[in-house]
């Protein structure tokens, strides 16, 4: 019963609340949207096999505390501008696992650092019933580590980012979207191809409720590896998974909103085998401010 709960409730996101700006949707004009959030995850097991359930235990536990900072601006009405930055706390535990899978014994630690902070662009190409557009992002060689410990905030790498987002929405309370990429790293990591699904409901003139699938694989063409890093499963390569996420998000007609969510993966390679907790404050602006309903999803810009 405990893993039946644990796969339901497993998820995504990069990293982690996921820094890239997801969907076809843009602000219009001069709109923009800045959030907060906080997140925890802590974990002792880690997945070891690809599309298995499969599982190691680490010697030490790992808690990983982040906060990120993301902002969308509208520079027209079809082209919006991102960027998010994390601020990571990441720790492990001074007792360790008679059960750990791993011979060796790293020290206890603790690091804080930016992971990798994330900047791009999307272009939104058509708008009618469907919307589509397209994005690049890049993620930035920003990350700290600590060899002894084995602990990372960050892939030590630079990622460019292409993906293309479809979605529409229905009667102004529901929307569907799916987001199609990959990204290439550099520093002999491996790139990978993603995809991302998302369907959401607009309840009671306040309340969203969104379900998010992701899936990333590695096209295993990349080198790096470092033997302490097994031990945490930290930015580590060829990282792989299928993830599911639930979010609920109070929006204020005015613009100011709170969103928790639970996040885990339900299968992957080298990654943490336990759920991922978040949530956070934002404010939009320049939304259709006098239009009703607020906060239109399915407007077509005013150009």
């Amino acid at each position: 019963m405990k893993r039946i709960v644990w796969l339901f409730f497993a998820v995504w996101g990069t990293a982690v609340v996921s820094a890239q700006e997801n969907g076809p949707w843009t602000p219009h004009q001069a709109g923009g949207f800045l959030s907060g959030t906080f997140s925890y995850w802590g974990y002792d097991r880690v997945q070891l096999m690809n599309d298995t359930a499969r599982t190691g235990n680490l010697l030490r536990p790992v808690t990983d505390m982040t906060v990120q900072i993301k902002a969308v601006y509208g520079a027209t009405n079809r082209v919006s501008i991102f960027a998010a930055v994390p601020i990571k706390i990441i720790s492990t535990s001074k007792s360790f696992s008679d059960e750990a899978d791993f011979s060796d014994t790293l020290p206890a630690g603790r690091i804080t650092g930016l992971g990798n902070v994330i900047a791009g662009v999307k272009y939104k190409f058509y708008h009618k019933k469907w919307v589509m557009a397209a994005s690049l992002h890049g993620e930035m060689k920003t990350g700290q580590f600590d060899s002894k410990t084995g602990l990372r905030t960050a892939y030590d790498a630079w990622g460019v980012v292409p993906m293309f987002h479809i979605g529409r929405s229905w009667k102004e309370k529901y929307y569907f979207f799916l987001d199609l990429g990959g990204a290439w790293r550099s520093d002999n990591y491996s790139g990978d191809w993603r995809i991302g699904a998302e369907g959401g409901a607009f309840l009671f003139k306040a309340l969203w409720l969104r379900l998010n699938l992701d899936s990333r694989r590695s096209f295993r063409n990349g080198s790096f590896s470092h033997p302490n890093n097994m031990q945490t499963s930290l930015y580590v390569n060829d990282q792989e998974w299928l993830a599911i996420r639930f979010q609920a998000e109070y929006q204020h007609p005015v613009g100011f909103g709170l969103l928790a969510g639970i996040s885990g993966y339900v299968a992957g390679n080298n990654i943490a085998a336990a759920p991922y907790y978040y949530g956070g404050v934002y404010y939009k602006w320049n939304y259709d401010l006098n239009e009703a309903p607020k906060y239109r999803i399915e407007d077509r810009p005013k150009e």
